[in-house]
């Protein structure tokens, strides 16, 4: 259902691909946006697990590059999956 996904580069643009990206034209609370859509779809959260899995663990070789205006946010969402659990 979702291919190859290359995890190097996340892209947090309105209309672009991946779970990071809003639909076009989409515009509110971005952390919210994430949220739903990590709660309502396995693949998306799986996703969201993964990128942050490699941000945690600091996997060698080139690491995840967040693109577009919710770069800071996407990261610290992905970060937020697994910290959440170590506490």
């Amino acid at each position: 259902m979702y291919g190859v996904i290359d995890f190097s580069l996340i892209d947090t643009m309105p209309g672009g691909f991946g779970p990071f990206a809003p639909p076009a034209g989409w515009q509110g609370d971005y952390r919210q946006f994430l949220k739903a859509r990590f709660d309502g779809d396995i693949g998306a959260r799986q996703q969201i697990a993964v990128v942050g899995r490699i941000l945690l663990r600091k996997i060698e070789g080139r690491p995840s590059e967040f693109l577009g205006p919710n770069a800071v946010e996407a990261k610290e969402f992905a970060l937020s999956v697994w910290l959440s659990k170590r506490k």
